[in-house]
């Protein structure tokens, strides 16, 4: 759904003052995840509800392009590109797949900017994060 550059400006002003957050967070959880964990990371070649969810988190919350077709739930070039640029910005080793560590980091993601749009009293990204929150976890076990 496309965003208005109002709307779009305020959401990467949340991004900016949720960020720090985030990596925090990422700090603990990084200590929590263990190395054992068996978990099927999300790469190119993917498709289906995980990968919307991952592409979701890119494009919806962070601004940054998976391709002409968007949200589209297929992992190609496109999202793999968007996967590397969101994994620099948050400070992950960019490496285009979403394993535990950057599923995690998506998760917490997408908290803060929930926290924020309650703060704010942005009803609808408010409700999309809830979205997000009720489908992603259950689609994949990297999004803990």
């Amino acid at each position: 759904m496309p965003q208005s550059p109002q709307r779009k400006g305020r959401v990467m002003q949340w991004r900016q003052a949720g960020r720090g957050a985030t990596i925090g967070v990422l700090a603990a959880g990084m200590l929590a995840v263990s190395a054992t964990a068996a978990f099927a990371d999300i790469v190119r070649g993917n498709n289906g509800q995980a990968v919307w969810c991952v592409q979701h988190v890119v494009h919806t919350y962070n601004g940054i392009s998976v391709g002409p077709k968007g949200e589209d739930s297929d992992f190609g070039g496109n999202t793999e590109r968007g996967v590397k640029t969101y994994q620099r910005r948050m400070g992950v080793d960019d490496d285009g797949r979403v394993g535990p560590i950057t599923g995690h980091v998506m998760f917490q993601d997408v908290n803060n900017v929930r926290r924020i749009a309650r703060q704010t009293g942005e009803t609808d990204l408010f409700n999309d994060t809830g979205r997000w929150l009720n489908l992603c976890p259950p689609a994949s076990s990297v999004f803990q």
